[in-house]
């Protein structure tokens, strides 16, 4: 008896030495919100998207079983707070900023993306600043990017939002003047509301920047290198590229 528990405690220190026990990529939870065309929920209810099918490459690249069916739609808020406090956990498509980057490790970019003052073509409103926009009405997603840029461009009046629906809702409406979205995004939003798309233009842009895989902080920095790695490869070999075609990008 004394012999076969030294057996099992020399193999479980086995499993350890030799990694057998390492996080992989079915392990992460991943979470994401509708941004098309990054991240969308399908008519089937399955997320799809140019950052959807990315991972999904690199899930099965590395082994994994994990699909597009296991990753969880979230309100921007409540994932954005569970992928700070969750271990284990992964957000995308997240805007990289100075801010950020120590809160998460990274895997990116997937794509780079424009956030607009967006408003409709009737109201005929201009601007040759951001400072044109501070007494304008904006809608934003709570803690989204755009919420950020927005208060660093000085905007006073601020509609903060769990949904696009709303900003959208609000827009049409004239219950704000604009919405601090990509305009490309936007435009796929509106028309899958049934809106005419080209009632809507950008008024301004106030960023372009990188969107990536946000990892919490904790999480295995091999795993990471390798999920890099792997992205790395597939703008290589034409992959990535692919994808983005597939999404008119």
């Amino acid at each position: 008896m004394k012999l076969s528990v030294k057996v099992l405690l020399a193999a479980t220190l086995c499993l350890f030495a030799t990694g057998a026990w390492a996080l992989t990529v079915d392990d992460i939870t991943y979470m994401t919100e509708d941004y098309p065309p990054l991240n969308m929920t399908g008519e089937d209810g399955t997320p799809t998207g140019l950052a959807v099918d990315v991972l999904v490459e690199i899930i099965h690249r590395m082994g994994g079983t994990k699909t597009a069916k296991d990753i969880q739609v979230l309100p921007w808020a409540r994932s954005y707070n569970e992928v700070q406090k969750t271990p284990n956990t992964c957000l995308f498509s997240m805007t990289v900023t100075e801010e950020r980057l120590p809160m998460f490790k990274w895997v990116g970019p997937v794509h780079v993306l424009s956030f607009d003052a967006v408003a409709l073509k009737s109201k005929g409103l201009k601007a040759a600043s951001a400072a044109d926009l501070v007494d304008l009405r904006a809608g934003v997603i709570r803690d989204d990017q755009g919420d950020n840029l927005a208060k660093e461009a000085g905007i006073k009046n601020i509609d903060r939002v769990p949904s696009n629906d709303q900003n959208i809702k609000k827009l049409n409406e004239g219950r704000i003047d604009i919405w601090i979205y990509s305009i490309t995004s936007a435009k796929t939003l509106v028309g899958e509301m049934g809106f005419n798309p080209d009632d809507y233009e950008s008024i301004w842009n106030l960023s372009r920047s990188d969107v990536s895989f946000a990892f919490h902080k904790d999480v295995d920095d091999e795993l990471i290198q390798a999920m890099q790695k792997t992205l790395d490869e597939m703008k290589a070999d034409g992959t990535h590229a692919e994808i983005l075609k597939k999404y008119g990008l």
